[in-house]
Formats: C-alpha cells, structure tokens, sequence
C-alpha cells in the first residue's frame, strides 16, 4: 500500500548556514463555548491567582479526546519559588468519581510519583510532590502539585504539572521530511524509559501520540510566532511522556477502545486483550513515522473503492506488513468471525497489500546502511503477537540504539 504523508503541511524547515532548526507554532483552535456550561470548563482569565499561589500567565491549550473528557492548560507562575509550571484544570464532569467512569488522571500521576501522596489536597492547603529522581521517572512529566478549584461550573481538579518547552510533533513538522536519526534514536530511548517505568508500575498510557511528548528546556512565549533550537538543544534535551488523561491501570482495564485510530494495536481492534505491549505497537508506529515522514497505516485508505470499513482495511494492511495473525490471538478475540476466516486469513482484504518495512523505509533518503537496523527495531516493536512483541525494556537493548547515549 501506499504510505502516507502527513496530514498537516510543513510548518518550518531546517538552515543548513545556520544549523538551526526554527520552529513555528500552530494556530491554537478555541475550545468551543459550548463546554462553558455546568460540569464542562472552567473559566481562566490571565493574572488570576489560584490556590494563593499560581498565577495564570497564558493559555497553553485543550482538550476533547472522548466525549466528556475534557480540560484546558496554562502556563502559570509559582508565586513562592517564581518556578514556571503547567496548569491543566479539568472539567468538573472529569473531576467527579460519579461523573467520569474509570478515568482518573491523577491517581495515575500519583502512582507514578515515587513520593507518598495519600490523599488529594483541597484550595486551602496542597501536597507539594518533590520531581522524581528514580530512573526512568526523568523521562514522565511529574506532577508538582493538585488542589480543588470551586467554580461557576462546579468543582475542578487542577494538576500542577512541570513547564515544557515544545511537544515533539512540533518539532517533526519541522523537518522537511523526517526527523533525522540521531535525534530519532534519542527519542526513542526516553520514550522507551518512560514506557519501562510506567509499565514497572502497572500503567498502560494508551495515547502515545507527538503532541504527548514534550521535551525539556524553559518554555517558550505563546504569543512567539516562531523560535529557533540548535544542535546543542537537540542534543541534550529531555523526552518525556505525558498527558495520561486516559491512561489504564492494569487491574482496571476498563476501555474497550484506545489509542488514536492509526496508532491502534491489532488486539484492540479484534477484541482481544490487552496489556502494557498496546503501548509498544504505539511506539512502533509512531517512530516509524518520525523516521520515514508518513504514516505507517491509513485505515481510511480508498474506502469508497474497495468497499471495506476502517477496521478491515487497517487488519488488511497490517497484515500485508506483518503476516498472518497468530491462532492463538485469533481465539481470544471477541470479533474474530467478524474478520477472519476458520483458517485465521482474513474475511475481507487478504492478500491485497504486499510490502516491507525495510522497503518503506528505504523511500526516505536514509543512508542504506541505516536501513536494515532501524527497520530491525521497528519488527520488534510491531509484531502482532503480543506475547511475541518485545516489551520496553528488551527494545532498549536493541543494537540499533547502542550507539546512542540520552545524554549525548
């Protein structure tokens, strides 16, 4: 089938005379009024002080993945130490126990502290939470502090979250085509340190998308039009993971659908279980984008044409990657008569696609000696068995990143 280039269309390009990458930022979309009503936002004006302590500096962003899963972010000013941070208040809906289902954004940021925090903090008085110095932990955006905020709308949960500089699809729209590989493998061993240490302790991130990885460094004035990074920057940033508003804790897998369409793991789109490794085939094609400068899979490719849905074209693809799923994830799933045969083909699109990811990747301009490694890591990473599928820590060990050192 025929990769994908990205949706969006390049936002800056990289000087060579200057060595520096500049960087221009998206236009922000408004949240829309509609979700200023009871249970929906909360209303945040600049210079507003909140928990006596943060003051509103500006508006980072929102956001609406699921129906009802709402918040909104701010750059914010810690009035006792005149530290930067990020301010996500979430909807009142998403601040209820009764109200929001399983989701519970932070009991998972405090599962994934190393400090104790026992219980949530009201508007009066909050626990501060010391940054985790665990390894694994530098690479988890921390949560700093938490407290309740009483609004016209109702009660708000509002997480004090580390200040970033940029989130890495920002910094992939970038390059002219994709980013290259010795910034690639970088991300890659963050990343995969981050996943490593919230797998350790039972979360599964189910979102790894570029806008939830964000990289280290003083943030930059929203209302800049564009910024520059240089090598050095590039070369000693942080990666790190973040926004785990829909995150599952692996003793409540509670959602039945996750991930960004894409991005989705066979085991979900079958409806089989899942566990930490959906996180792992997210990876996989995530990185596979990044270094190639299209998408891996495009479910919605030609529907009209061929006559199949999303799901079926998405399975058809992947298996004319990948090969043939296996018997025995096949038995576990619960729609298996819904796309495949009693000889585990599938009902509808076998056979119609037929490529590699070493032929794939061999279209981005990589030096060809880079080819076999990168696309030996990337098998790893998007094997369709997920028993057979290399956890976190087994992709780190991989010789394609060997030669990397994060702190380079």
């Amino acid at each position: 089938f025929v990769p994908f280039r990205r949706c969006l269309t390049k936002s800056a390009y990289l000087r060579a005379e200057s060595a520096k990458l500049i960087i221009q930022r998206r236009s922000e979309v408004s949240e829309p009024e509609s979700g200023y009503e009871p249970g929906g936002y909360h209303p945040i004006k600049p210079r507003e002080i909140y928990n006596g302590r943060y003051r509103v500096l500006n508006k980072l962003g929102w956001g609406h993945r699921l129906v009802g899963r709402r918040y909104k972010t701010n750059m914010c000013l810690n009035s006792r130490n005149n530290n930067m941070a990020a301010m996500k208040v979430l909807t009142a809906k998403m601040s209820d126990p009764a109200k929001r289902g399983g989701w519970d954004e932070l009991s998972v940021l405090k599962r994934l502290s190393p400090s104790d925090v026992s219980a949530s903090s009201s508007s009066v008085g909050s626990q501060l939470i010391a940054p985790s110095t665990l390894s694994g932990s530098e690479h988890v955006v921390q949560l700093l502090d938490h407290f309740t905020h009483t609004g016209p709308h109702g009660d708000h949960t509002c997480l004090i979250l580390e200040a970033m500089k940029l989130n890495l699809f920002e910094l992939y729209q970038a390059y002219p085509e994709h980013i290259p590989l010795h910034i690639l493998k970088r991300v890659c061993v963050d990343v995969l340190k981050a996943l490593e240490y919230i797998h350790q302790r039972g979360v599964v991130h189910t979102d790894i998308k570029g806008d939830n990885i964000l990289l280290s460094g003083s943030p930059v004035d929203t209302a800049s039009k564009d910024f520059t990074l240089s090598d050095v920057f590039l070369s000693s940033t942080t990666f790190k993971l973040s926004d785990f508003g829909v995150a599952n804790i692996m003793s409540n897998r509670f959602a039945e659908i996750i991930q960004p369409e894409a991005l989705r793991s066979p085991e979900v789109i079958i409806g089989a279980p899942w566990d930490t490794k959906t996180d792992i085939w997210n990876f996989g094609c995530l990185m596979y984008e990044f270094a190639r400068g299209a998408c891996l899979f495009d479910p919605r490719w030609e529907l009209e044409r061929s006559g199949m849905d999303i799901a079926q074209t998405h399975l058809a693809q992947m298996t004319g990657l990948l090969g043939d799923f296996p018997a025995d994830l096949i038995a576990q799933a619960s729609k298996a008569e819904t796309y495949f045969n009693k000889d585990g083909t599938l009902l509808v699109g076998h056979g119609r696609y037929d490529i590699t990811l070493k032929d794939l990747l061999g279209r981005a301009g990589h030096p060809s000696d880079a080819i076999e490694p990168l696309a030996d890591f990337l098998n790893h990473a998007l094997t369709i068995s997920p028993e057979e599928r290399w956890s976190a820590a087994q992709l780190l060990e991989h010789h394609w990143l060997k030669e990397c050192n994060s702190s380079i």
